[in-house]
């Protein structure tokens, strides 16, 4: 049988033959240069290339010119104080734990306490020696029945008066009923006799009624406890001495100003000197109402504590940011004989007024 040049039978082993080809030229594996050909025949998004990155053909940055902006530092004043303060908590961080010891003290045994006495060791049966051995603890022969019946059992009856009398005449006769063998047999037994017997009615119980009419005797004003006018007195215990110091009143606390100080206010960076940025329109207004002044700066130190070492740390920290805030406005073409600066332990920021 021959062959037709237009038979579809040959234009498919061309195709073959081509893919073949190409396979072998592209350096690929039969099934991956099938997938790709299956996805170019598909389209869309699978056949697409990916995207460059963007940026991919700008030049390098140069390292050196970022960030563009100078951060906010505190000066080398600044920064001194702030170390000592540091340098003075950790030494008293180390002196406290000295002074207060170790969390877990050793407890002495209570005064007059003895040893429990110990059990005198019996002969064992059939042993020379005084050891004793342990035997596990069983119960009686018999007994695990009797406690379920027990539990089985109905409540037992109220008797009344006629039932004790007829009890006390009548002569006592013996048991006729088979003696229980204990278990789930014996409890059966139990409850079909006690189906036979009449129940007895129990009185109702309830509360008492509640009387409204009652009337409450008025309290006498000898029963009301009488407020003192000052503390207790602080207990004393035999072999224990009072502090010197039990009686003393509380220390005064200084009688700082706390109202609010007046002028503009001007934000600064925590625990520094340097003035926050943001605030040059704040100063043009300031120097262009008044260009000659003269302005009053008074910083703030935010102090926290009522120490004397710390409110001095914090009166030289206000100073420092009254000194940067009258640089700023020496820049601004301010005479520096028409400002006046001042250092303040509490406080936020700094504030400049033009009156006293």
């Amino acid at each position: 049988m021959a062959f037709q040049s237009g038979s579809p039978f040959r234009s498919g082993v061309l195709v073959a033959a081509g893919v073949l080809c190409l396979t072998s030229c592209s350096h690929k594996d039969p099934v991956d240069t099938t997938l790709g050909w299956m996805q170019h025949m598909r389209g869309g998004v699978i056949a697409s290339q990916r995207p460059p990155p963007p940026g991919i053909y700008d030049p390098y940055p140069h390292v050196g010119l970022t960030p563009t902006t100078t951060p906010d530092m505190p000066s080398p004043q600044a920064r001194a104080l702030i170390t000592q303060q540091m340098i003075r908590d950790r030494n008293l961080m180390y002196r406290t734990v000295a002074a207060n010891g170790t969390l877990m003290p050793e407890i002495p045994p209570p005064p007059g306490a003895a040893a429990a006495p110990k059990p005198a060791a019996t002969p064992q049966a059939g042993n020379g020696s005084g050891t004793t051995a342990a035997q596990p603890a069983t119960l009686p022969e018999g007994t695990a029945g009797a406690i379920m019946d027990a539990a089985d059992a109905p409540p037992p009856q109220p008797a009344t008066p006629t039932a004790a009398a007829d009890k006390l005449n009548k002569p006592a006769l013996p048991s006729t009923s088979a003696p229980s063998t204990g278990g789930l047999f014996g409890a059966d037994k139990k409850k079909d006799a006690g189906k036979g017997k009449t129940e007895v009615a129990m009185p109702e119980i309830g509360m008492p009624d509640v009387k409204t009419t009652a009337q409450t005797p008025p309290t006498p004003a000898s029963a009301i406890p009488q407020i003192p006018s000052g503390p207790p007195a602080p207990p004393s215990f035999p072999g224990f001495n009072i502090p010197s110091d039990a009686y003393l009143p509380d220390a005064v606390r200084p009688n700082y100003d706390l109202s609010d100080a007046k002028g503009t206010a001007i934000h600064c960076v925590p625990q520094s000197d340097q003035i926050s940025s943001g605030q040059d329109d704040t100063f043009a207004k300031l120097v262009t109402k008044t260009p000659h002044g003269p302005f009053y700066v008074r910083g703030f130190g935010s102090a926290a504590s009522l120490d004397a070492q710390a409110q001095a740390d914090a009166v030289q920290l206000g100073l420092l940011r009254a000194q940067n805030i009258a640089k700023k406005l020496i820049d601004l073409k301010v005479p520096a004989s028409a400002i006046h600066i001042r250092g303040d332990a509490f406080g936020m920021g700094a504030r400049i007024a033009t009156t006293p």
